[in-house]
């Protein structure tokens, strides 16, 4: 890959409501914001359609639930909620600029692509705005946006930007490449969720939801423990994707800024260079390794 910048942001997880990114990978965030990591945020919608919430009651709810996490800044589009499309170019723009503002080097898809409309083509749209990001010819305006902290600014952005890799996070019968493992930082992520009342808080004048029953948050909690099972730890949050980074295996004895990735069943783990020039994509046939430090 070739970019003329510096990356801003390791990592940038890119959800369709503000609170999915939470629901998928609020363990993963807090444990790389720990270790010193830049982790951002981008709601690509003010939740509009939400059945117990106004959008700015959900925004005040994820700044609260971004300060837990430690993450380095929260940034929220104006996109129609229900209707995110992955073949609108208006959409696909607005995603564009922020990576191109960020510069993250690794971008994550939360929640898991099932049953809303909006899950399912928030990845589509995603892998999209990714690839157009990198081509300097396509020129994008500014989109409406709210940022957290207040005071903020966006960088400029850069003219273009390619990331290292994009993830997304598993169904729940879904095989894994890459397992997190968050056991030291659940708690903090079960204090994320619990910022977000008017979600999973039932009772007064809220109606019932799907996820303000109590069976949600349990079934987060034993999907976090299945893939910790297969990780090896007592909780995980599993990814997907196509390729996982590594350096070229002649430098695999290298390890610049190393990203350790333990893997499960396999004795080779995989690392990966800080350096674009020395990483490349090994494919990913199916063995999955775990993520204990970067």
């Amino acid at each position: 890959m070739i970019n003329n910048a510096a990356p801003r942001c390791d990592v940038l997880v890119i959800s369709p409501h503000t609170d999915d990114a939470e629901i998928g990978l609020g363990g993963t965030m807090a444990l790389l914001a720990s270790q010193g990591r830049s982790v951002w945020c981008l709601d690509l919608t003010r939740g509009e359609l939400g059945t117990n919430d106004t959008g700015d009651e959900r925004w005040s709810e994820a700044q609260a639930a971004s300060r837990i996490l430690g993450l380095a800044g929260r940034v929220q589009l104006a996109l129609p909620d229900g209707f995110i499309s992955a073949v609108n170019r208006g959409q696909a723009e607005a995603i564009v600029w922020v990576l191109r503002s960020l510069a993250p080097r690794w971008v994550f898809t939360a929640p898991d692509a099932v049953r809303h409309p909006d899950h399912v083509a928030a990845p589509l749209l995603t892998a999209k705005a990714c690839f157009l990001a990198r081509l300097s010819a396509l020129s994008v305006q500014r989109p409406s946006l709210r940022l957290w902290p207040e005071g903020t600014e966006m960088p400029e952005p850069t003219a273009r930007w390619e990331i290292e890799a994009l993830f997304g996070v598993c169904a729940e019968q879904e095989p894994a490449n890459l397992y997190f493992d968050v056991s030291d930082h659940w708690e903090k992520k079960m204090a994320a969720l619990n910022c977000f009342a008017s979600q999973f808080q039932a009772g007064g004048r809220r109606q019932s939801t799907m996820i303000n029953n109590a069976d949600f948050l349990e079934r987060i909690e034993g999907r976090a423990r299945t893939w910790g099972h297969r990780a090896g730890c007592r909780f995980a949050e599993g990814l997907h994707t196509g390729a996982v980074p590594v350096p070229p295996v002649a430098q695999a004895d290298q390890i610049l800024d190393p990203i350790v990735l333990e893997a499960g069943d396999d004795p080779g783990g995989v690392v990966h260079g800080e350096s674009p020039k020395k990483a490349e994509f090994f494919t990913a046939t199916g063995r999955a390794a775990t993520f204990r430090d970067w």
